[in-house]
């Protein structure tokens, strides 16, 4: 892939450490990575306000309230990975996210990984509107590697053969080399990043560079909008 004209695109995976940001400029044949861990959201938004798109792992668009339940595009999402469908979480409603504990939400179908998330999910709910969605938007990595590949990659995220597996496409995809890489993994690795983290990040700038270029895919359905107006749709 190659960028006619400069672009600067971001992906963004949540971390222990706050939002976990790689950076991607792009000019004719020139790319240059960088990558950054933010304690807020805010800070993200702030650092990288001329980007043409920043993709977030992160549900973006959610249910009002009752039951925890899938988003018409996470079903879609779903279908399309297949054996690595688990990967996605079936988020809270914006109701559950200023629950005191998990105890009712667990009552409620939420799984303990969907709870953990939701301070990260009520920081980027507070932030974002239709307007800011334009170009801040949900994604999900293992579709922009199954877009990459052609393929679910058969191996989990966190083995060594899952790691081996999403280095090789991402050396494909981004003609990201293994030093570079390393480069962008030592900027990281002690600002309470996992290595999972930065690779999944990585993935989302590739789709983010695939919207600048207008070649985006999504997984949307019916309702295509929550009641605030946010798209429910994961774009890779």
């Amino acid at each position: 892939m190659r960028a006619a004209r400069a672009v600067r695109v971001v992906g963004v995976d949540g971390c222990r450490g706050g939002w976990l940001a790689v950076a991607l400029e792009a000019e004719g044949g020139a790319w240059r990575f960088g990558a950054t861990v933010y304690a807020r959201f805010a800070e993200l938004l702030e650092a990288h306000a001329s980007a043409a798109a920043i993709a977030v792992d992160m549900p973006i668009g959610l249910w009002q309230s009752g039951r925890a339940r899938m988003r018409p595009c996470d079903a879609e999402a779903r279908k399309r990975l297949d054996k690595r469908a688990s990967s996605v979480f079936i988020p809270p409603t914006r109701a559950m996210l200023n629950a005191a504990s998990y105890a009712p939400l667990r009552e409620q179908g939420l799984s303990v990984q969907a709870y953990h998330l939701i301070p990260r999910i009520r920081e980027l709910d507070a932030l974002i509107t239709p307007d800011l969605q334009t170009r801040v938007w949900e994604s999900h990595p293992e579709l922009s590697f199954t877009a990459i590949t052609g393929a679910p990659i058969a191996h989990p995220k966190r083995t060594a053969q899952g790691q081996s597996a999403r280095v090789d496409a991402l050396q494909h995809a981004l003609s990201l080399e293994a030093a570079a890489l390393d480069a962008l993994w030592q900027a990281c690795r002690t600002m309470g990043a996992r290595l999972d983290d930065l690779l999944d990040a990585c993935a989302l700038v590739w789709s983010a560079l695939r919207h600048a270029q207008g070649r985006l895919e999504l997984c949307i359905g019916d309702p295509p909008k929550d009641q605030r107006g946010l798209l429910m749709a994961i774009r890779f």
